[in-house]
């Protein structure tokens, strides 16, 4: 089952059970699922519109015949790693909006956002434990050969891209940060 069926499926439980925090988390994840489809459609309608821009420039009625065939169907279907990383932009959204709390010491609303990207961390894979991830790190920046942390702007970039799902971005960067200054 994907993930937006997973999503549909536990909207309707939620909407029996009347778990009103569980619906809305869920109904602003799917409204961010639709408008990455929106964009997804967009991007996919302006590339085909380029293309027949460029062979079609020197014969405006053909191009304009062209243009207007082009299907702009705005329910383009996400893929798997497109629909997690959405769920994961929403949890790091609601994450930053914790910490942004706690930092006005409203830790009522904190533990809310809190509570709302612990739902939506259920949609995605296991991520990498702090203890999993070290290992992991220490292996490749040995194998890229790095030291200091005036490394961190090589090793990121190498690290996101392996680890990505599977581990967030600020727990790589706290990893690779302790690694390279102890190392």
């Amino acid at each position: 089952m994907s993930i937006q069926e997973r999503l549909a499926a536990d909207l309707k439980d939620a909407m029996r059970g009347g778990d009103k925090a569980r619906v809305d988390v869920i109904r602003t994840t799917r409204a961010a699922m639709q408008s990455a489809q929106l964009e997804l459609a967009k991007q996919h309608y302006d590339a085909a519109a380029r293309t027949i821009e460029a062979e079609h420039a020197d014969a405006p009625e053909a191009r304009d015949a062209a243009l207007a065939a082009i299907s702009a169907d705005p329910h383009v279907a996400l893929d798997e790693p497109s629909a997690e990383a959405v769920i994961a932009k929403e949890i790091k959204r609601r994450r930053d909006a914790a910490e942004i709390y706690r930092k006005a010491s409203r830790e009522d609303l904190a533990s809310a956002e809190d509570a709302e990207a612990a739902i939506l961390e259920g949609y995605l894979p296991a991520q990498l434990s702090l203890d999993e991830l070290r290992p992991a790190v220490a292996a490749l920046i040995a194998e890229l050969g790095l030291s200091g942390t005036a490394s961190m702007g090589k090793l990121m970039p190498v690290l996101m891209e392996r680890f990505k799902g599977r581990a967030e971005g600020r727990l790589l960067s706290q990893v690779a940060r302790e690694l390279l200054a102890g190392g």
